[in-house]
């Protein structure tokens, strides 16, 4: 395993978290209107997990000999719901492939494997939950029933 290499891209994704962390907490707060309380909660809880990941990553990179990094990636800043939701959407997604190429680098050892790969799971989850509430599902073709009447084998 290449650790400076996963230091670095675990400060990256530690990056990402501490963005999330206030990017959703700010979000939390400036949230107006009847659907306040349904997305103040989400993107509070939202903050916290990414409290929470920061400092899983930042011991990890500890661990391995370096120094977890205190700079956020850019934080975006709006009062508009479908716009919280788009970055959203856009942090969680780059979340997805940072820790996707830490596990990469990690491979080789079923610790950092097993952990990344959890982590992969859990930001593509919040990826696809996110998706479905900006509508932006894909909706996969089924074959025509026609087509499938005719194919008996």
């Amino acid at each position: 395993m290449d650790k400076p290499r996963l230091v670095e891209k675990l400060n990256q994704a530690i990056a990402l978290e501490l963005c999330a962390l206030l990017q959703y907490n700010q979000y939390a707060q400036v949230l107006m209107g009847p659907d306040r309380r349904i997305w103040r909660d989400f993107f509070k809880e939202s903050s916290d997990h990414g409290l929470k990941d920061a400092r899983t990553f930042g011991s990890r990179v500890v661990s391995l000999g370096g120094v977890p990094t205190v700079e956020p990636a850019p934080v975006k800043q709006t009062n508009d719901i479908r716009e919280m939701l788009t970055n959203a959407l856009e942090l969680e997604r780059r979340l997805v492939e940072v820790y996707s190429e830490a596990l990469d680098i990690g491979r080789d050892n079923p610790a950092y494997r097993n952990l990344l790969e959890e982590q992969v799971l859990h930001e593509q989850t919040d990826v696809e939950e996110i998706e479905k509430y900006l509508n932006r599902i894909e909706k996969v073709a089924a074959a025509a029933p026609a087509q499938r009447a005719g194919k008996t084998g």
